[in-house]
């Protein structure tokens, strides 16, 4: 029996396959890599409210669907409110910050 070559059809379509899921892959580790950011640092958050504040109220609707008593949104404005010496209804305690920031 003699092989047939491939058809040049068959051969795209498994390359462009390949190219989809490499594609889907950078795009969640990107994905990925801003969220572990956001979830683990308040200047990086800041610069997401200055810069994309969708993304960060993304952020913070994901946090607070997921576990309700979440708090970061309240710990943050309340930090950034005294770090830009604007006058804020509630107090920031330290343990709180504390421990938000690990």
């Amino acid at each position: 029996m003699r092989k047939q070559p491939k058809s040049q059809t068959i051969s795209f379509i498994k390359k462009g396959a390949a190219f989809l899921l490499a594609a889907e892959v950078f795009a969640f580790a990107g994905c990925y890599y801003v969220y572990h950011r956001m979830n683990t640092d308040r200047d990086f958050r800041y610069y997401m409210k200055n810069n994309y504040p969708f993304a960060l109220e993304g952020f913070y609707s994901v946090g607070e669907f997921f576990q309700s008593k979440d708090q970061t949104r309240k710990i943050d404005s309340n930090i950034w409110a005294v770090q830009h010496n604007q006058v804020s209804d509630t107090k920031v305690t330290p343990a709180l910050a504390e421990n938000r920031d690990s």
